[in-house]
């Protein structure tokens, strides 16, 4: 008899908890549109992430002066991804973090159980993949679906 992975207690196929990254760009919303599609098929749960991230010229102090981080709280975001998913009948919400955006999705992928990651590709061609997405398939902790 196989069991199910500790804390599972979804008795239907398909994953419980799915991560969404937005940022606002077309992308990351087609992106959000795939994980709530997915969610509304197996009725589980979509936790959508935005990462307020910190350029990394001013990590790095390139400037030669200090420059406060901007975090951005995503408050706009918030509204449009509660609002789709009231509209799609999907149960999740949405939460702000901030730091390299890989990284912290992984982190809250790995703090909500998550079964798997949703993102959207770059927007750059010349990277093709794009950071992120090639970032948490290196991590290769959970299924990761990119979309175009």
């Amino acid at each position: 008899m196989e069991s199910e992975p500790l804390g599972r207690v979804h008795n239907k196929p398909g994953p419980v908890v799915i991560i969404a990254g937005i940022d606002g760009s077309t992308t990351a919303w087609r992106a959000f549109s795939v994980a709530v599609g997915v969610a509304g098929r197996f009725d589980t749960f979509v936790r959508a992430c935005y990462v307020s991230h910190i350029p990394a010229t001013a990590e790095m102090g390139v400037f030669g002066v200090a420059v406060p981080p901007v975090f951005d709280d995503g408050q706009d975001l918030k509204e449009q991804v509660t609002k789709e998913l009231v509209e799609a009948g999907v149960a999740g919400d949405f939460v702000c973090r901030r730091g390299d955006v890989a990284h912290e999705l992984e982190q809250v992928a790995e703090a909500s159980h998550a079964d798997l990651i949703v993102v959207g590709r770059s927007r750059h061609p010349a990277l093709h993949l794009g950071g992120v997405p090639r970032k948490l398939l290196a991590m290769g902790r959970r299924p990761i679906i990119v979309v175009p």
